[in-house]
């Protein structure tokens, strides 16, 4: 557990940073949590049975506000102290985790409608042709929402029937979420703010930059955990700080007000 005296230290090199990268993990999908939920666990079986595990990001939102309110309003308020604080800094934040919540948190833009935030693994926030046609590529919209709130309930009666949300322009076929659960992951989705991530990592060269890597797993390490490490070896002014699952990230952020 992180103590008072190392959560001072890492606000204090925080705050005589130029740069501040932050890493969070796969901590905040709460499997953890989720797993011990009988309710969840069947969820995820039919879906696996249907081929359609790619609704596992919408059916995680889902339960995490069932079986965890709690624990995912304190999350957020925790990721709100986090980008409160670094709001006057250079900062982006590279996530392994499919939680859409961790993307809504309000980090400042980089530039004008360019995002200090990407998620290479995805989540539910698009949508994408599974066979990866290029005009399959697109956002989700209120009405879909609506389908998806809809279908929830529906198959908390008992109703596992896969939602309609669209066909792909090119194709025909219907249309799935863009995230590293589909069976042809189109990385389209997240490619235009992964370059604009390394562009901002070539100029944290030879400034002083703080590594914040919170609640990250081993599933993706060549993601966020590899590279990390590399950046903190090779660049004499960085420093990198780990909070894993041992230390509570939840209670870790929260500390930070």
């Amino acid at each position: 557990m992180e103590t008072k005296e190392n959560i001072k230290e890492i606000l204090e090199k925080i705050q005589e940073a130029e740069y501040v990268l932050v890493g969070l993990g796969q901590y905040f999908d709460m499997k953890y949590f989720l797993s011990m939920q009988e309710g969840y666990r069947e969820i995820i079986e039919k879906l696996q049975e249907s081929h359609a595990l790619w609704m596992e990001p919408y059916v995680d939102t889902c339960c995490r506000k069932q079986f965890a309110p709690k624990l995912e309003d304190e999350m957020t308020k925790g990721l709100q102290n986090l980008a409160e604080m670094l709001e006057k800094k250079s900062y982006f934040v590279v996530s392994t985790s499919t939680n859409r919540t961790l993307r809504e948190i309000p980090w400042k833009k980089l530039l004008i409608k360019k995002e200090r935030y990407v998620n290479p693994c995805g989540e539910w926030s698009k949508l994408q042709c599974p066979d990866g046609c290029p005009e399959g590529l697109l956002p989700v919209t209120d009405n879909e929402e609506k389908i998806l709130r809809d279908w929830y309930q529906n198959m908390k009666k008992g109703d596992f029937r896969i939602p309609d949300l669209g066909k792909c322009p090119n194709c025909g076929k219907e249309l799935i979420f863009n995230n590293i659960y589909a069976e042809q992951y189109d990385e389209k989705g997240y490619l235009e703010n992964w370059a604009e991530y390394h562009n901002w990592l070539q100029n944290t060269w030879n400034h002083r930059l703080v590594i914040l890597e919170i609640g990250e797993g081993t599933r993706f390490p060549s993601i966020m955990k590899n590279p990390f490490e590399r950046i903190a070896m090779f660049q004499q002014k960085a420093e990198l700080y780990r909070i894993d699952e041992e230390q509570n990230p939840i209670a870790w952020l929260l500390a930070l007000c």
